[in-house]
């Protein structure tokens, strides 16, 4: 795939220029093509609706056509920055937070600053956007996580939903004896890293985990570290979790009707919620079974500086924030927060009514990203997180694997 500028020039028009036989006004004018990347074009029914909503900027620029890159969210990272490295890849690059600070820190991005320029209401998801003062991210989606379960098979187990990791445990056993569902679904292997970090920090920061201390250094072996360590094994190792099955078969499965419980985020929850066996209104959200708040994913777009139609590209961003670009993002991202404070349509809440757990938990969620970590948090993370799979094949206790890590990252980052 050429992932730079291209013009289409009709044919008719292109021979009669050629043969120097046009007399009249050109007859075809260029076309411009924007490709814009992103994972979630590959999700069922939520990708379609999203790429559906951003192609109505078509309508109002006839000279641009907008082109999708999929790529599946497993290899994205390796993928885009494989691209970018080459000075190739596509215009707009739909990113995680992570992935996004990966960029800047390689000077892939171009600022954005005058696409916001006079700009008043956008909101706090676009914070994290601005780096060393220069806006070089617009906020996408903020997805935070929920404990999501089925009420059919709960009710059906009578069993009520839990507040606590223990009685999560207990309710997932007792969901599987009674119905012979799964009893709970997350991420818990290495092959997915990438996002499994991410959905991880909810245990940390639901266990007291900040990874750095009030002086901002880095501090990984802590009782607070082992708790989520801990506490992540006891799940890993009740029996509730189908081990080896990568999220997309999770999620395919609660879609099914065939699992109890999931941590998970409003756009994964709205990727089960929508065309399949799973009525909407059948799927329940509710607070994390830990002490404190949890996480949210942060996406950000940002524009590629090896781009040739950074002019066209710039044009298609400042319409996703006008009014006209929001609203059409609205109807596709559910629960998902926006750039702008657009609100979830009234006859998305009644046929959803677990998104207003969503953005109660917004409320108080974190970043996923360390603060004064943001470029380093995937480094740092690696570590950490190999740490955690050693102590699920049961090859290092908590307190060994992150003392191991610890000493790791230090070495990398004091």
């Amino acid at each position: 795939m050429t992932f730079t500028r291209r013009f289409l020039l009709a044919g008719a028009a292109a021979t009669a220029i050629l043969a120097g036989a046009l007399t009249a006004p050109a007859m075809a004018a260029d076309k411009t093509t924007l490709v814009i990347a992103n994972s979630q074009w590959l999700d069922a029914l939520r990708g379609q609706n999203l790429w559906a909503a951003l192609k109505t900027f078509e309508e109002s620029h006839p000279d641009i056509v907008l082109e999708q890159e999929a790529i599946p969210s497993k290899d994205y990272a390796d993928r885009l920055m494989t691209e970018m490295g080459a000075q190739q890849g596509p215009d707009i690059m739909i990113v995680q937070e992570g992935l996004f600070y990966s960029l800047v820190g390689a000077e892939f991005l171009v600022p954005l600053d005058d696409v916001t320029e006079g700009v008043t209401n956008l909101n706090a998801t676009n914070d994290n956007g601005v780096v060393d003062g220069t806006r070089l991210g617009i906020a996408w989606q903020r997805a935070v996580y929920a404990l999501i379960f089925n009420k059919a098979l709960l009710q059906e187990a009578g069993v009520e939903v839990p507040s606590d990791l223990d009685g999560m445990i207990a309710a997932a056993k007792a969901t599987m004896e009674a119905t012979g569902a799964i009893g709970f679904t997350g991420r818990h292997s290495m092959n997915e890293f990438g996002a499994w970090f991410m959905d991880f920090q909810n245990w940390a920061y639901g266990y007291g985990v900040n990874w750095v201390d009030s002086e901002g250094n880095l501090t990984i072996n802590t009782p607070e570290a082992v708790a989520a360590f801990d506490a992540f094994k006891a799940a890993y190792d009740s029996g509730i979790m189908p081990i080896g099955d990568p999220m997309t078969t999770q999620r395919t499965r609660f879609k099914e009707q065939q699992v109890a419980f999931s941590i998970d985020n409003s756009g994964g929850s709205l990727n089960i919620a929508s065309g399949g066996a799973l009525p909407s209104a059948d799927m329940g959200a509710a607070p994390l079974p830990f002490a404190n708040p949890g996480a949210h994913q942060q996406i950000f777009l940002g524009l590629s500086k090896f781009s040739e139609a950074q002019p066209e590209a710039k044009a298609f961003l400042a319409w996703l924030i006008s009014d006209e670009g929001q609203q059409a993002l609205r109807a596709a991202s559910g629960p998902d927060a926006l750039a702008t404070d657009v609100p979830v349509t009234d006859a998305f809440q009644a046929e959803n009514p677990w998104a207003a757990e969503f953005a109660e938990l917004a409320k108080t969620s974190r970043t996923t990203l360390i603060p004064g970590y943001e470029l380093e948090t995937t480094s740092i993370m690696r570590p950490v997180m190999t740490a955690l799979e050693k102590v699920l094949l049961g090859a290092a206790t908590s307190e060994e694997a992150l003392a191991e890590a610890e000493a790791e990252i230090h070495k990398d980052f004091n």
